[in-house]
């Protein structure tokens, strides 16, 4: 029997493709909710340090503008949604037109997991001029679950990604105006990832006794993990005494994601084609550079703004290979280099109260032709509020608040014509996202 088993064996190259590339408020899944203290403000100014040691995760140069040992730890609650409605599902023309539908509700409420995003920095100040430092964070991740009978399975089920970054980081004043900095990141990835598998289909389109489209359906579940390395570098630039610019750059990483595939059943006339077993990829998430000001208009007053650009266009390809020996699985994925901009504001009502305001754009790297039900991502924008107060001259806390716009965006997955086709197994799947959320933050920060 001679079967094209690369194109639907776990449909691996879509199920990363679509859940290890950098969501919730940054373009594709990237987290940029690493700051209560800087989301009041849309974490305008972050690069140049305009508020207190969590700065150091966009630019670790920032961490010699404060003296002493502190601690920073927080959390952010993201309430995101994702709607989808009007969906429609059909199979490739080649199959039978009686059986061309794919079942499932035009309409599915949220199906995004709201996760709680930590963050801790600690540092030390060695001398005058040189501070240490390190960080813990979750730079990247997304959780979305659909029920089995979702119009889409076949793109998507569960996507549970996690990815935590430990960053040491250096600090050093090469003069009274100049700092840079550096920092070494290792990161630890973990995702679970499944989608349901027309086996039906398959088995008809190969011309099999007793297959119908959509009558084998059967889950492929991919769990996996890696640890990657990579590295920060940061520059501020006191330029006057009351305008600081800041710097940072992170390299891309490279995820040599290894991990095993397994099937909720396997038909008995596919399993010597098919086979619960090990695959691998390597996947590439994005580098990213950022520039930030911040402005002391008055004693009282001060005014930011950030930009930042995330190198998506990387995300051209992805190549899958399965340790059985089948054809490797490979995905046009298109991606876009994006860009995000904010302004923000903080005011001193008293010498230990802050109140912050910011707004924000945040620009999506994937189209609609490319676009999947794992991360249905759009253009944002978005309003930022926020407080801070000082208990002692030690310890303080801060709150933030964000309310996400987006725009609603559209599903357009073209099955192909032929079983050569990426998406000819998978269907075609239109429909329309509406995309928000709501975000809060908090944290505190103390000073030994």
């Amino acid at each position: 029997m001679s079967i094209r088993t690369h194109r639907y064996l776990p449909v691996l190259a879509l199920i990363l493709a679509g859940a290890l590339a950098p969501q919730a408020q940054a373009s594709g899944f990237q987290l940029r909710e690493q700051s209560a203290s800087s989301q009041g403000n849309a974490f305008a100014g972050a690069s140049a340090g305009a508020q207190d040691i969590s700065s150091m995760f966009w630019n670790p140069a920032t961490m010699s503008l404060f003296d002493g040992t502190q601690v920073f730890a927080g959390a952010t609650y993201i309430g995101v949604h994702m709607d989808l409605s009007g969906a429609n599902g059909t199979r490739a023309a080649a199959f039978d037109p009686s059986v061309s539908q794919i079942s499932g509700g035009p309409d599915l409420p949220n199906a995004v997991n709201q996760p709680t995003v930590p963050a801790l920095y600690v540092t030390w100040a060695a001398s005058k001029d040189l501070s240490l430092g390190i960080a813990v964070n979750a730079p990247f991740g997304f959780i979305t679950n659909y029920p089995d009978s979702f119009i889409g399975r076949y793109y998507g089920l569960e996507t549970n990604l996690k990815i935590i970054d430990i960053t040491p980081s250096i600090s050093y004043r090469v003069s009274p105006d100049w700092t840079i900095g550096a920092a070494f990141i290792a990161r630890k990835c973990n995702a679970t990832l499944s989608n349901m598998v027309d086996f039906g289909a398959i088995g008809a389109a190969n011309k099999l006794p007793g297959f119908t489209p959509g009558m084998e359906d059967s889950k492929a579940t991919l769990t996996g993990d890696c640890w990657a390395y990579g590295f920060k570098l940061g520059a501020t630039w006191q330029a006057t005494k009351d305008l600081r610019f800041g710097l940072g750059y992170q390299a891309a990483t490279t995820l040599s994601v290894k991990g095993n595939v397994a099937y909720s059943s396997i038909p008995a006339l596919l399993s010597s084609e098919v086979q619960n077993g090990g695959a691998s990829a390597s996947v590439s998430l994005p580098a990213t550079a950022s520039l930030g000001f911040t402005y002391d208009i008055n004693p009282t007053v001060s005014f930011q703004g950030e930009v930042a650009w995330t190198g998506w266009s990387k995300f051209q390809q992805l190549e899958v290979k399965f340790d059985n020996g089948a054809p490797s699985d490979v995905t046009n994925e298109n991606w876009n280099n994006s860009w995000f901009g904010s302004v923000g504001v903080i005011w001193k009502v008293t010498p230990a109260t802050s109140l912050k305001a910011g707004l924000a754009y945040d620009e999506a790297p994937v189209g609609d032709g490319h676009r999947t039900p794992r991360i249905p991502d759009a253009n944002r924008e978005w309003v930022s509020v926020g407080a801070g107060h000082a208990f002692t001259k030690d310890f303080s806390m801060d709150l933030g608040l964000t309310q996400v716009f987006a725009s609603t965006v559209s599903l357009a997955l073209q099955s192909g014509d032929t079983p050569a086709s990426a998406n000819f197994f998978r269907g075609n799947l239109t429909g329309s996202y509406k995309v928000g959320a709501t975000v809060a933050s908090i944290s505190a920060k103390y000073r030994f």
